[in-house]
């Protein structure tokens, strides 16, 4: 008897969760398509170039059914608590999260850009590629240049290269070197492109201060800080010091984007969170020149503290960034900018074409 009871609920469990996820599905179908955002546009657009297209037809359907079963995110967030405790708070169960030592975290997704490649170091560029990538920069260099604009490389490195420390141990490494920083070098000593590598400025400040967040890809705002400065430093030659600028803590319980990527906000949750006194820049050093940087979202982190130090800061996503956009900011400086693992975008995205 208890057995058939048990199969009884067993079997409504299965058919309530059967149905709520063909309801959710059938939400899907029949709400009518958003227009696509710049940016999802380019993020199909990545997806495709590295094989990882969206799926159409029956597997795009059994795709959807997937996505929208029913208690998916609380199964993968109960997975995720589990396997962290069991494993004695060395691993949690996220297709996009990998946890490091200390509970720090690190992006490991394969659809958006490689960072485990790049800090494994397994994917090197070859001399005739580093090649071809330097003529093209060179090209969209002289391209900007003839509409009056200065234009400069900026690579900020994916977090395990400033932090290596904190990688698993089981994540093998065959070269310490990256292919970004092989490659940002290629460009220094083989052209005249004006190219900033954050990654040594952010790895000699972080014996005295934390320059990335714990549970976040992204650098804080002392890295961005130091990024700007190692930035302007190119542009102009002038730096302002991290000694004699102050930082406000904003909040100590800061949980960023890769504890929201594996659902463990509540367990993730002890970064602290500053932002720049802009009282205490050295206003000797702001600039009359405009800039706009196009990049990804680490530009958007950099904005508040370039604004101190030029006279107007626009950031851009690569995605929506069009030529006319030249017209409409009239910069100085054009700053590409480009975290280490959309190294490939300089090969493959032009920012001149129409």
């Amino acid at each position: 008897m208890r057995e058939h009871i048990v199969s009884v609920f067993f079997c409504l469990f299965i058919i309530c969760t059967f149905s709520i996820t063909l309801f959710n599905q059938a939400i899907g179908f029949l709400s009518p398509d958003k227009e696509k955002s710049d940016v999802n546009k380019g993020h199909e657009t990545e997806l495709a170039q590295s094989g990882n297209e969206k799926k159409e037809g029956l597997l795009g359907m059994i795709d959807g059914f997937t996505s929208n079963l029913a208690g998916k995110s609380e199964g993968a967030k109960m997975a995720s608590e589990i396997s962290k405790a069991t494993s004695g708070n060395t691993y949690i169960e996220s297709t996009q999260v990998l946890l490091g030592k200390d509970s720090w975290l690190f992006y490991k997704s394969t659809q958006d850009g490689d960072p485990i490649a790049d800090y494994q170091g397994i994917n090197h560029y070859s001399e005739e590629q580093m090649a071809q990538i330097a003529i093209k920069l060179e090209q969209e260099r002289d391209y900007f240049e003839s509409l009056g604009c200065e234009f400069y490389i900026l690579s900020i490195p994916n977090k395990a290269s400033v932090y290596p420390e904190y990688m698993p141990s089981s994540i093998k490494r065959e070269s310490e070197t990256s292919r970004t920083e092989i490659f940002m070098d290629y460009l220094k000593d083989n052209t005249d492109l004006n190219v900033v590598n954050a990654k040594d400025s952010l790895v000699a400040t972080k014996e005295a201060y934390q320059v990335y967040y714990k549970t976040d890809t992204h650098f804080n705002a002392i890295g961005s800080f130091i990024t700007v400065q190692a930035l302007m430093e190119a542009i102009n030659g002038e730096y302002d010091s991290l000694e004699n600028v102050k930082f406000k803590k904003v909040s100590d319980d800061y949980s960023g984007d890769l504890a929201a990527l594996c659902d463990m906000q509540d367990t993730f949750n002890d970064d602290i969170m500053y932002e720049l006194d802009t009282g205490s820049v050295n206003k000797k050093l702001k600039s009359d020149q405009k800039v706009l940087i196009v990049g990804d979202s680490f530009s958007n982190q950099m904005v508040d503290i370039m604004n101190q130090y030029y006279a107007q800061v626009q950031a851009v996503n690569i995605w929506s960034f069009n030529l006319g956009m030249i017209q409409e900011y009239q910069p100085d400086i054009l700053v590409w900018e480009s975290a280490e693992r959309y190294t490939d975008r300089f090969n493959w995205v032009s920012l001149t074409s129409e």
